[in-house]
């Protein structure tokens, strides 16, 4: 019953990524230039 459930959430992952690359494109936002480590912010 639990894998039907996780696969059913993964279903509506798939449509949901699938819509907003058609909205959006595949790279909406650029990557960050640097990640700052925890202690930087």
């Amino acid at each position: 019953m639990g894998d039907s459930l996780l696969q059913q959430q993964l279903d509506e992952v798939r449509a949901l990524l699938q819509r907003a690359r058609e909205l959006f494109g595949p790279n909406p936002v650029a990557p960050p230039e640097v990640i700052p480590a925890d202690g930087d912010r």
